[in-house]
């Protein structure tokens, strides 16, 4: 099965540069058009949502400050496309939401066609695996496409 579009949601942590080559490769080898993701995680209003304190801060600063994160986060998702772009050979779509990473994913995921989801694994222990669960897991078990998840390597020694 060839695959037409490719969904690479990215983090920007330790994973992301696996997970971006990952996504390159296959389109490439494939022929499909690559979108790459990145999700600014909301987080503080569902903190006040839920009634815990959080220091005073009005909630047009929580706006403006997605705001800026999402354009920090277009800006470094416009440089990753440009060296795709160069070193792959193929022009990536690129996309920034704000909101809850794992629904935002799976509905651009949905809207746009995609095939496959690529996503990174952060290996969460204990008690944060319990109570959060991890944003691919929650695209495995929900996404109407294939997901592939990209572990972290081991570092030997």
């Amino acid at each position: 099965m060839a695959f037409k579009k490719i969904l690479a949601a990215i983090d920007f942590s330790e994973i992301t540069q696996t997970v971006l080559s990952k996504a390159a490769q296959l389109a490439k080898l494939t022929g499909a058009q690559l979108i790459i993701m990145n999700v600014v995680e909301k987080e503080i209003p569902i903190l006040i949502s839920e009634g815990i304190v959080v220091p005073s801060i009005d909630l047009d600063t929580f706006e403006k400050l997605y705001e800026k994160l999402s354009e920090t986060a277009k800006e470094k998702l416009e440089g990753i496309a440009k060296d795709v772009e160069k070193n792959y050979k193929i022009s990536p779509e690129i996309i920034v939401d704000v909101g809850e990473p794992f629904d935002l994913i799976l509905e651009a995921a949905e809207q746009r066609g995609v095939d496959l989801i690529v996503v990174g694994s952060h290996r969460k222990k204990g008690i944060e695996r319990l109570l959060i669960g991890s944003v691919s897991e929650k695209i495995a078990r929900k996404a109407k496409c294939s997901v592939l998840i990209v572990r972290e390597q081991k570092s030997e020694g």
